[in-house]
């Protein structure tokens, strides 16, 4: 009977361990893509300040599904959690742009949300929208945060600053890049005027340079392909001013890779930063640098 007794004790902890082992090994591998954004997020510092913006996060797409949308996500909730710098509240639900609902929000972000024109069908929902960044708040948009507006909703393509027109300058391809404002305050990441980096790159219909601050730019001149603008002007980050709001967008984030790219997620913050007021940075137009 005491041998039954001592079997029986060793198999459960022979599967205690098994067990502990096997748990022990799922919290050491987590999420790979988490695993690369928490790597790049190292470097990036706490920050402080006095009340933590509350932000929106839409990410449903309405028209093209980018596959890097989810890691959107992560990478944004990742970053408020490792800086402090911002509380999201992620939402793929139209219903959560209400005016009574918007009232709990310092700012959003539009995280690849193509066509939204698509999803926001309603003026009472467009309007409180856009109403919502004119009163002061502040808008921040993801690649396909700019596939969206006209020709059926201009106005939101007036707000953003331009509708996408085709990208030239594909995900596979490696693409020259200019610092046109490297003494702004969303640009302190960026250690030279030029890089190249992989990424799909935008041309934009609707896009009028003098109504907006372009801050990174493709050099196109020296990309190998040509797109639609006679002047070769194809901004990719830019801020702009919309009412009493601020917008800040980038064309970046099309590839996965960029949302574990550590000088763009400190682009990427303090643009959403610059968004809700908690950094200073101009905002008026720049004129386009002459072709090197």
């Amino acid at each position: 009977m005491e041998y039954d007794v001592f079997i029986k004790f060793c198999m459960f902890r022979n599967i205690t361990i098994l067990l502990c082992f096997g748990l022990t090994c799922l919290s050491a591998s987590p999420d790979p893509e988490l695993k690369k954004i928490e790597k790049a997020l190292q470097t990036v510092p706490p920050v402080k300040s006095q009340k933590v913006p509350q932000i929106l996060v839409y990410s449903k797409a309405s028209g093209f599904a980018h596959k890097s949308i989810p890691t959107g996500v992560k990478a944004l909730r990742a970053l408020a959690q490792k800086t402090g710098a911002f509380n999201p509240t992620f939402s793929q639900s139209v219903e959560d742009f209400s005016v009574e609902n918007l009232k709990e929000f310092d700012g959003l972000i539009f995280n690849n949300c193509t066509r939204v024109e698509k999803a926001f069908v309603t003026q009472k929902q467009r309007s409180a929208l856009l109403n919502f960044i004119r009163k002061g708040n502040g808008f921040v948009g993801f690649h396909g945060a700019s596939d969206a507006g006209m020709p059926k909703w201009q106005e939101y393509t007036n707000m953003i600053g331009g509708c996408f027109d085709g990208h030239p300058w594909n995900a596979g391809g490696t693409w020259p890049f200019r610092v046109e404002d490297p003494g702004h305050a969303l640009c302190k990441s960026f250690s030279a005027k030029t890089f190249r980096f992989s990424d799909e790159i935008y041309q934009y219909k609707g896009y009028d340079r003098k109504n907006l601050r372009v801050l990174i730019s493709l050099d196109a001149n020296k990309s190998g392909k040509s797109g639609k603008s006679p002047t070769q002007d194809y901004p990719v980050s830019w801020v702009k001013s919309y009412g009493k709001g601020r917008v800040f967008y980038s064309n970046f984030g099309h590839n996965k890779a960029t949302w574990w790219t550590p000088f763009l997620l400190e682009h990427f913050l303090a643009g959403i930063r610059w968004s809700v007021g908690e950094l200073d940075g101009l905002y008026d137009s720049l004129p386009q640098p002459p072709r090197l």
